[in-house]
């Protein structure tokens, strides 16, 4: 395996242009020294505070195994950079192009390119697959729409809607209480300097629905496949299922799996993300050989 870590945007990542990425690059064959490789493109989630360390080599290892190319992005999060949307997603773009652009020396086939995100990472991956198309987009990018256009998305309990995140959260009343430490803000004052750093200003319902992936769903999106659990309290399921009538709504293949247990974040549920969770890594085990079998028969494998 060689693996390889380089800059997104130029030969050093800047404070203008935070975002890196990491190669994990089979060996080719003796056999088959020219063959190529699908590609995986993984974005862990981190709620754009920062990346999950457990959402990003685990996944690519695990991709690698199954016969991929392995890419982790480290996209722009609060913790590098300026994280206001569309940045994070600007990064993803790039790191498509970017993949195409070196497939020859990465060994890669370029018409088989997926990007795999978990929770804030889904939603990167989510709005780009609905707005690849977008011309102004794909001009932050700096290449053609169908070069940054994903071959096909897998979302790991993905954040899709922000104001699904803001009325969960709202629902107690306790968010109005002072919180320590915070300059005497509200729970609910700091929810919404939140959603409000993501967003990239006030965090207006049409702001939020602007840029929720839902609301720009078209029959240009890619093949989706999803998964979730029914008692994930941080992304609530309701927003795949939201999304997933959307993509039905335009003939999106897409395949959706939810689990009766396990919560959030679990990664890949295998012994290199397990952490005292062994039941609940359990019961969403099956969601890897899922999403390859759904890759294979997309022709993206």
């Amino acid at each position: 395996m060689i693996i390889e870590q380089h800059a997104l945007w130029g030969d050093e990542a800047t404070a203008d242009r935070p975002a890196t990425y990491t190669a994990y690059l089979a060996d080719p064959l003796p056999a088959k020294p020219d063959a190529r490789r699908p590609a995986a493109i993984i974005c862990g989630g981190g709620a754009f505070t920062r990346i999950a360390e457990h959402e990003q080599e685990p996944v690519a290892l695990a991709f690698l195994n199954a016969g991929y190319q392995a890419f982790v992005l480290d996209y722009v999060t609060s913790s590098t950079g300026e994280v206001a949307y569309p940045n994070p997603e600007v990064d993803l773009g790039r790191m498509l192009s970017t993949v195409r652009a070196n497939a020859d020396a990465w060994r890669v086939d370029p018409a088989k390119v997926c990007a795999v995100g978990f929770s804030a990472g889904g939603f990167v991956c989510a709005s780009v697959a609905t707005s690849w198309k977008d011309r102004d987009f794909a001009a932050l990018v700096g290449d053609r729409p169908e070069r940054i256009r994903p071959d096909a998305v897998v979302l790991g309990y993905p954040l899709l809607d922000l104001r699904v995140t803001r009325d969960e959260q709202t629902r107690d009343p306790r968010i109005d209480l002072r919180v320590p430490k915070t300059g005497g803000k509200t729970g609910r004052d700091l929810l919404n300097d939140y959603l409000s750093m993501v967003v990239g200003g006030e965090a207006t319902e049409e702001r939020l629905a602007e840029v929720c992936p839902t609301t720009h769903v078209t029959r240009d999106v890619p093949p989706t496949f999803m998964w979730g659990t029914s008692d994930d309290k941080t992304c609530p399921i309701a927003q795949v299922h939201a999304f997933a009538s959307a993509l039905a709504r335009e003939g999106v293949a897409h395949e959706v799996h939810v689990f009766d247990q396990g919560g959030h974040g679990l990664s890949v549920a295998n012994d290199n993300t397990s952490f005292d969770n062994e039941d609940r890594q359990q019961a969403v085990r099956p969601w890897f050989d899922l999403a390859c079998a759904f890759l294979a028969r997309r022709g993206v494998a």
